[in-house]
């Protein structure tokens, strides 16, 4: 188990702003990881695993915790007949497992292609793009539980997905993920319910490869997101809303046009991207270096040498906005720390 004090975060996240960890302690195996909790209780400070860093914002002040690095990285694959069972330490970047899922030519991953982050962070998330959610491959979690002092299996019944979130993000202090099994396939199985994926095969003769499907997936989103080598970002920054019947009339109402999904445990998604195009016109609001990206409002993107004050700011000033316009109030995708949790979402 390595032990290191004051790291800049800003090195550690993809928003690339935010002060240091008190300390950052990477563990190799499954038997360091105990140590490194009994390690945090002894400082009395939160553990906090952070994979890719890929879904935080720390302040610029820092976070005065623990923060976990999962330095595992093996990946399994077992056959049998046209099924596969893959198992991924937490701590694989997620498109390196995407990539060689597909280079394999078993289906299951591929709609979820380029989204940064690492397999455990993907888990806690319930990552999703593209008509597509990682908690549909899911067969199993083994985590560490904190609560009971050892390694726990979990079914995915168990980890109570729903919309970018599992019991790993309800009960975040309790559960370090180690490692996920997901269940693929080889039978050809093309998922392009959505919009982008059906438009960019309109013309295709025949059912796109498990590699054209990864590769559609990949150009569609490089020209939606910011390219990470130029930019700071955390992916989208809002969670689509869930509304009641109630709701969803009043805003139809209002929006006509405005696109609607119903969903299967009941309520309403609401695209907020929409919203943010149609109803407010807010792509080209700004706040000191951080802004709206202008190919997906939702990504809220930084120059570089920015201040995470900038995002904080932007992002409450968005959060306002909707309010004031729809009366939803709309919920971070991205996790948040410190005085930044407490003041984001607050509308005037």
């Amino acid at each position: 188990m390595e032990i290191l004090e004051n790291v800049p975060l800003s090195t550690r996240t993809t928003f690339h702003t935010g002060g240091p960890a008190r300390f950052l302690v990477t563990v190799k195996s499954e038997a360091e990881i105990p140590q490194a909790v009994e390690f945090a209780k002894e400082k009395g400070l939160p553990l906090i695993p952070i994979g890719a860093g890929s879904n935080m914002l720390v302040p610029d002040s820092g976070v005065d915790a623990v923060f976990l690095n999962i330095a595992m990285h093996d990946v399994s694959f077992t056959v049998n007949g046209t099924n596969s069972i893959c198992i991924a330490e937490a701590g694989v970047l997620w498109d390196a497992l995407v990539e060689e899922s597909v280079e394999k030519g078993f289906w299951g991953l591929e709609n979820l292609s380029s989204i940064p982050g690492t397999v455990g962070a993907g888990v806690v998330q319930n990552i999703g793009a593209y008509g597509s959610a990682l908690s549909e491959r899911v067969i199993a979690v083994d985590v560490y539980d904190t609560k009971q002092g050892k390694i726990r299996t979990l079914t995915s019944l168990e980890c109570e997905f729903g919309y970018r979130t599992s019991i790993f993000k309800k009960e975040v202090d309790r559960y370090i993920v180690v490692r996920v099994s997901f269940a693929l396939t080889t039978d050809a199985n093309p998922n392009l319910s959505y919009r982008d994926l059906k438009n960019y095969f309109a013309h295709a003769q025949g059912a796109p490869s498990i590699h054209e499907v990864r590769e559609a997936v990949i150009e569609i989103r490089k020209g939606k997101f910011p390219p990470l080598d130029t930019f700071g970002t955390a992916g989208s920054f809002f969670l689509n809303p869930i509304v009641d019947d109630e709701k969803t009339r009043e805003l139809s109402e209002r929006y006509p046009l405005m696109p609607l999904f119903p969903l299967p445990e009941g309520g309403v998604k609401l695209p907020l991207a929409w919203i943010f195009d149609h109803a407010l016109s807010l792509k080209k609001l700004r706040v000191g270096k951080a802004f709206l990206w202008e190919k997906q409002a939702l990504v809220i993107t930084v120059e570089p040498n920015s201040m995470s004050e900038d995002v904080v700011l932007l992002a409450s000033e968005v959060a306002r906005l909707v309010f004031e316009k729809t009366g939803i109030q709309i919920t971070p995708e991205v996790r948040l720390f410190g005085a930044e949790k407490k003041i984001v979402f607050k509308n005037k």
